[in-house]
């Protein structure tokens, strides 16, 4: 059966909004007045609720971590990044020479890219191994520190080549993960499906790395309209030969500017974020089945503005809410081609492991959502 014939079976999120929301104010409240010792069990509690909404096939998933689990995870990464970042940041600049503390940081700094690779390859470890569908455990195989060696190697390249290996970056680290990637005993795989990788990046990611210097001369004019608008009602004082520079205008210029600039360059990345999702998902494989997502340029703009919006505004507190809506626009634009052979498909015989994420808690790399 080709992958045009077989039948598509799409995933869906019925999470609500308010109900999530009324969750992360709650967790927000606790994770304050604990000073932030909460933020395990909220993390707990977040990904129980988005796990059990997500359906396929009829059939939703199932979060099994706990919040001790997450506390001991802390616990290691607490001697190993905590201290060490501490030391670095504010302790060696007070007994060290400038020169001395600035090459400390240098060396911390490339100690950190691999770490933090390999911190996403334990989390997503850890968050796969929690996760359960028809009473079958994902897992994820594979080295932590291969993948954080082989990342730290193609942000090297992506470096030397001012960005522009970026989308065969991106494709890498895809395909090592997804790899490695279980259902049961079942791998996932990440095919070759005879086009280039990196088909249909190229030409969105040009757009999003020229954009810069087009989003910051747009930036700029706007910034001076609104400063020209608001003297022109009277709300900032004009320039004058004795004061020909306006702080007060130049602070709203400079604002005005930075917001549009973030929200252009938003916008410009847009389509490259998306076709890039949408390329790894059709390269994804198992027992057969592929998948499909089908995120579009300006509504994934819209859901990546309202988190980054919420996430702000709200001094970070409110970030799994932003997380949430990410989570909730892929997965309803996810489906999986064809059906994999269930009654083949034995238990997972990957260690579950006995901690949570560690140094992916210490990095904030996924919201406090989690990520499937």
């Amino acid at each position: 059966m080709t992958a045009e014939a077989a039948p598509e079976q799409p995933f869906k999120q019925e999470g609500r909004f308010f109900n999530v929301a009324g969750l992360a104010l709650r967790n927000a409240g606790l994770t304050l007045l604990t000073l932030t010792l909460y933020r395990f069990w909220a993390r707990t509690a977040m990904r129980r609720r988005v796990w059990s909404r997500i359906r396929t096939m009829g059939d939703p998933l199932e979060y099994t971590g706990s919040a001790w689990e997450l506390f001991r995870g802390f616990l290691i990464s607490l001697p190993t990044f905590f201290l060490p970042a501490a030391f670095v940041f504010y302790i060696a600049p007070l007994l060290m020479d400038p020169v001395s503390a600035s090459w400390l940081g240098i060396g911390f700094y490339l100690v950190v890219v691999p770490l933090m690779a390999a911190a996403r390859y334990w989390m997503r470890r850890y968050q796969l191994s929690r996760t359960r569908w028809r009473g079958i455990r994902l897992g994820l195989a594979g080295s932590a520190w291969n993948f954080a060696f082989a990342s730290w190697g193609w942000s090297i390249l992506q470096s030397l080549s001012l960005g522009w290996y970026t989308p065969a970056a991106r494709i890498n680290r895809a395909r090592l993960l997804w790899d490695n990637a279980r259902f049961g005993d079942q791998p996932f795989n990440f095919v070759d499906d005879g086009e280039s990788p990196q088909k249909g990046l190229w030409w969105p990611f040009a757009m999003g790395w020229f954009a810069f210097p087009l989003a910051c001369l747009v930036a700029f004019m706007i910034a001076t309209a609104v400063a020209a608008g608001l003297i022109g009602a009277g709300m900032l004082t004009p320039a004058t030969p004795e004061a020909p520079m306006n702080p007060a205008a130049n602070i709203v210029i400079g604002v005005v500017m930075i917001v549009f600039v973030l929200l252009l360059m938003l916008l410009f990345w847009a389509p490259y974020n998306a076709a890039a999702m949408n390329r790894i998902a059709s390269l994804i494989e198992l027992d057969g089945a592929r998948f499909r997502l089908k995120a579009k340029t300006f509504s994934w703009f819209f859901v990546s503005l309202a988190s980054w919006l919420i996430t702000i505004f709200s001094l970070t507190l409110l970030a799994p809410l932003g997380g949430f809506l990410r989570v909730r626009y892929v997965i309803n634009r996810l489906e999986i081609i064809g059906s994999p052979r269930f009654a083949e498909i034995g238990q997972s015989i990957v260690p579950e492991g006995k901690s949570g994420e560690g140094l992916g808690d210490a990095f904030d790399l996924d919201m406090g959502v989690g990520i499937v």
